[in-house]
């Protein structure tokens, strides 16, 4: 999901605060989501670094 789909959530999430069962729910979502972003951005980082070619090697091991 992209920065803008986790803005959204978080905008959504504030509309349903008086949906308890909802609200954690979303909630739960958005910090998986934002978990997934974090994770995608250290892989990019780390291509940026050490390359493509050698960053396939490592995740493939």
């Amino acid at each position: 999901m992209s920065v803008d789909g986790i803005e959204l959530l978080r905008k959504c999430i504030d509309g349903i605060k008086d949906d308890l069962t909802t609200f954690d729910m979303m909630k739960e979502y958005l910090k998986d989501e934002e978990e997934d972003m974090y994770w995608s951005e250290e892989q990019l980082g780390l291509i940026d670094i050490i390359g493509a070619k050698p960053w396939l090697i490592k995740t493939a091991l």
